[in-house]
């Protein structure tokens, strides 16, 4: 489970912003079942999904990306890059310093046994630093430095021996992480981290067809399928099945005769036929019933988009409600639709904003940082700018009327 991700110098994220999951001692009133993940024996509470509101444009979309570039650059900068090539990060460009400085990335996570705390900086050229911490799930345990690279100078703990080998024999290139090339030894600790990563899974909507070649592969399951096939009904989108085809997707709907007899079923090509909001909601059932099958966390960038808001609603419910989500799957998500906070679904530290300062820069910030009561109209004072994190819109009718102009 991801405790926080903190970020530095990429996209247009400057100064370092801080996305957490634990929760803070703020007294709520949610409507909502919204149960805690309490992590044990070490006092920390999590919350189980978290939303970030925030303008078009000020930066939403790119605290998910930097976690997506955490997570590839992890797991492939040892198998996808040689000696000499250069690393695909892109930093904050709209300032004359941080454009020669690297970028930074940071996450702490659990994998129930320990705490780990890992990242680095990497600038186009190489990695300027990395390092790993680790406590165990106790209260009041220490922080383990596991090893701690800068400038080509690495310091590992004296039990880790196949790191302190790797770093002695010169086998980590200057443009891969210490991190991924033990993974590929089968470093106990490395390969326990990849594995966390491995059930991370960032979705961008806007990848359509990545998100559909993915979905429409488990459907030889037939287990899977079925699985998908119900969460479609629970959806209420009249699909009665869900079927492989030549390759092609088919669903399957009731034919009535005139008198509302059922007669028939008839088929149709799923992503030619259906709605844009179903083929999106068919994409996603896979991911999200892994995710509360089996405790993974789970990212989607506009989720709400093209999905009707009680729908929405229910998906969140399903990941804040222990009975559905005994395992402690997380979900992180960007969104527009306002709805969602006036719902009875999220205490305040499961509410983010991102707003852009003067100079292009992103922030980011919770709705558990403003002295509000937890049955405040989140909605509306959103809405009326009291948290920021809005567009500022101009004038637009002047554009249409001449007379506004002169």
């Amino acid at each position: 489970m991801i405790l926080e991700f903190c970020a530095t110098n990429y996209l247009s994220i400057k100064e370092e912003l801080k996305l957490s999951f634990v929760s803070t001692p703020l007294k709520e009133s949610s409507t909502e079942p919204n149960d805690l993940f309490e992590l044990a024996d070490t006092g920390i509470s999590l919350v189980r999904s978290a939303v970030i509101y925030g303008a078009n444009a000020s930066g939403k979309s790119n605290v998910l990306k930097a976690f997506a570039f955490y997570k590839r650059f992890i797991t492939d900068s040892f198998k996808d890059s040689q000696a000499g090539e250069a690393i695909d990060v892109e930093n904050f460009r709209l300032n004359a310093t941080t454009i020669d400085e690297p970028t930074s990335l940071e996450a702490t996570f659990t994998d129930g046994e320990y705490i780990y705390r890992y990242g680095f900086e990497v600038d186009s050229q190489k990695v300027q630093m990395e390092w790993l911490y680790r406590r165990i799930c106790k209260k009041r345990a220490k922080e383990v430095e596991l090893f701690y690279r800068e400038d080509g100078v690495t310091t590992v703990h004296p039990k880790s021996q196949l790191l302190q080998e790797l770093v002695n024999k010169k086998m980590v290139r200057s443009n891969a992480l210490l991190l991924s090339t033990a993974a590929q030894f089968n470093e106990t600790t490395a390969v326990s981290i990849l594995r966390w990563l491995s059930n991370t899974q960032v979705l961008f909507c806007s990848e359509d067809e990545v998100l559909w070649q993915n979905a429409i592969k488990y459907l030889d399951d037939e287990t899977i399928r079925e699985r998908i096939i119900a969460f479609a009904r629970y959806a209420d989108l009249g699909i009665e099945n869900i079927i492989k085809v030549d390759n092609r997707i088919v669903s399957r709907h009731r034919q009535y005769d005139d008198e509302g007899r059922e007669v028939n079923n008839v088929a149709f090509s799923f992503n030619r036929n259906e709605s844009e909001g179903t083929v999106k909601y068919f994409s996603l059932a896979y991911p999200i019933i892994d995710a509360l099958d089996n405790g993974k966390c789970i990212v989607i960038d506009e989720l709400d988009s093209r999905l009707h808001p009680l729908l929405v609603k229910r998906i969140i419910a399903l990941f804040n409600d222990a009975q559905t989500n005994p395992k402690g799957a997380q979900l992180l998500f960007t969104a527009h639709d306002t709805y969602l906070l006036s719902a009875g679904l999220f205490r305040r530290d499961q509410v983010w904003f991102t707003q852009k300062d003067n100079f292009g820069a992103t922030e980011l910030y919770s709705l558990a940082e403003y002295k509000v009561r937890s049955t405040s109209p989140f909605e509306r004072e959103y809405l009326l700018g009291k948290y920021g994190a809005t567009p500022l819109i101009g004038d637009m009718e002047s554009i249409f009327n001449p007379a506004k102009q002169s």
